[in-house]
């Protein structure tokens, strides 16, 4: 097994590149629906990394793998998640969008790892997630009051954080039971990029107008297939509430981003959330840190 201080570091590399794709989507100046995004993004990351399996990875058997009923629902929580996360962060932006989809995540991961895994999660994550919720709380009612916070597209990023916890809960179980990662991260990416091409129909063409074949490309092979390459490694070697705490990284990085450089900006109320959560997310992944490095 790898030491898990590098493959801690390779999940908040991957994170990192995450944080870019709202923000890069927004300096594009691409206009085309979320969906024809998140479908070209999930296409051309999805071939990246078979080409990457069938050239690194040993026996890699793609109809082999596409025959296991597990990997298909991986597929639809990953199309799910790409789905959800440009349409919320399109409806209320790329600082607020990006924390809403996540912050829930280790919760909702911690949950599923510990119904299905009986992995019971620490006192620790607990209280953290507390604080979590509470700023989501705070985060959703300023948008009552603050006509730049859309609810509906916080909804959208909840539910993108919801999708996100099953493809990483279900990538552990099947890394780290014989499947390289590499390997899971492939087959399920493209019956999730299947399911968006069915249902984006012929709106992928939006998205390939002015700038759009630099953002697919960038999206697709940058901040899906390296990002996920490195993402894999630690699957392979941490637990699911362990990544899916590293990679709050992103939506701090992506928060960064969006006020330092699409100059966002957010209320009073909605500055408390991100707070709440900002500090929930730092006592999760200091304390996750500390334990995959005992």
């Amino acid at each position: 097994m790898l030491n898990k201080r590098k493959a801690i570091a390779a999940v908040l590399f991957a994170a990192l590149l995450f944080a870019t794709s709202a923000t890069s989507r927004e300096l594009s100046g691409v206009q085309a629906s979320s969906i024809s995004i998140a479908t070209l993004r999930l296409a051309i990351g999805a071939l990246g990394l078979l080409v990457f399996a069938k050239l690194f990875v040993k026996d890699f058997s793609y109809l082999i793998l596409i025959r296991n009923k597990t990997i298909w629902i991986m597929g639809l929580g990953v199309a799910a998640y790409q789905a959800f996360f440009f349409i919320g962060t399109g409806l209320t932006g790329v600082a607020i969008g990006t924390l809403a989809s996540l912050a829930l995540a280790p919760l909702m991961a911690g949950l599923l790892s510990w119904f299905w895994q009986g992995n019971r999660p620490s006192s620790m994550w607990w209280r953290s997630t507390f604080i979590a919720v509470s700023g989501l709380v705070v985060l959703s009612w300023s948008g009552l009051q603050d006509s730049k916070v859309n609810l509906t597209g916080v909804l959208a990023s909840v539910c993108a954080g919801a999708a996100y916890a099953v493809y990483t809960v279900v990538g552990v179980k099947l890394s780290q039971n014989g499947i390289t990662a590499t390997s899971v991260l492939a087959v399920s990416f493209s019956v999730g990029a299947i399911a968006l091409l069915l249902i984006s129909g012929n709106q992928v063409g939006q998205a390939l107008q002015g700038n759009g074949i630099w953002l697919a490309l960038w999206l697709g092979l940058g901040a899906t297939t390296l990002a996920y390459v490195l993402f894999g490694i630690g699957l392979s070697n941490l637990s699911a509430g362990t990544v899916s705490t590293l990679n709050l990284a992103e939506p701090l990085a992506a928060t960064f981003l969006g006020m330092v450089i699409l100059h966002e900006e957010i209320s009073a109320l909605s500055a408390l959330g991100c707070t709440l959560i900002a500090v929930s997310l730092s006592m999760l992944a200091v304390s996750s840190a500390k334990e995959s490095a005992e």
